[in-house]
């Protein structure tokens, strides 16, 4: 009877959440192609000379000095009266386009700080989760995706920094696969 209790029962303990996706490597292969930011070095190089051009036409203060990617340098951007997503626009740049700067700035940024790896989802579940980024600790994978938080950060609902924040936080915390999966089998 616990067993199924356990199971079915709605109530979740804080401690112990649940995975929301398992997947074998053969499924993850077939859905996701690793993306490499510098395989077209002009454009990645003139989406951060883009970020460069912000903070000296708007006579900004970046809040780290190095590198122009850093979150705090990011959500910096959004601060002012003329924001980035104003001053792409008037380079008659979409919010497409900026959102895509913005994704790839972040995402090199976490790449190189954190070892993540960029990715396209063939299959994904919402239009804006076309591209995502994974971690990978043992087989414990955290993902996010880029773009679609570049759009949050653009209508002002979020930060790359707090995002950040929140990464440190997960990564620290990331149990081992081995572990999870003895623990999960103790569940029941």
């Amino acid at each position: 009877m616990s067993f199924f209790k356990k199971l079915f029962s709605n109530k979740e303990e804080p401690s112990k959440k649940v995975p929301t996706e398992v997947f074998t490597e053969d499924y993850f292969n077939k859905r996701y192609t690793e993306e490499n930011l510098k395989e077209n070095p002009e454009v990645f190089e003139g989406n951060l000379r883009l970020l460069k051009g912000y903070f000296i036409d708007m006579k900004a203060e970046k809040p780290v000095d190095s590198p122009i990617n850093h979150p705090k340098n990011l959500d910096e951007t959004f601060e002012h009266v003329v924001t980035f997503r104003m001053y792409c626009n008037g380079f008659q740049l979409d919010d497409k386009m900026v959102a895509f700067v913005l994704s790839s700035a972040f995402s090199d940024f976490l790449i190189n700080k954190y070892g993540f790896k960029l990715y396209r989802d063939k299959q994904p579940e919402y239009p804006l989760r076309f591209l995502t980024l994974k971690y990978n600790k043992n087989g414990v994978v955290l993902s996010l995706y880029p773009y679609e938080y570049a759009t949050k950060v653009m209508n002002l609902q979020a930060s790359f920094n707090d995002l950040e924040n929140q990464i440190k936080d997960k990564l620290e915390v990331m149990p081992d696969y081995e572990r999870f999966i003895d623990d999960l089998t103790k569940e029941f």
